[in-house]
């Protein structure tokens, strides 16, 4: 959350900790899920998964 806050500011950074923590818990899959480049409250795409827009 601490890294969210920093890249996105206070009020996104904020939504985004809070979003991620209430993903934690046994009903969905962990593994590695960083902050990421764009301002979103879903899940990051698996890596190994491409994005066609």
């Amino acid at each position: 959350m601490i890294v969210a806050i920093q890249k996105r500011g206070a009020l996104k950074g904020s939504l985004m900790g809070t979003a991620r923590i209430l993903r934690c818990n046994p009903f969905v899959k962990g593994g590695y899920d960083p902050v990421p480049d764009y301002f979103t409250l879903k899940r990051n795409p698996h890596p190994d998964k491409k994005i066609l827009n």
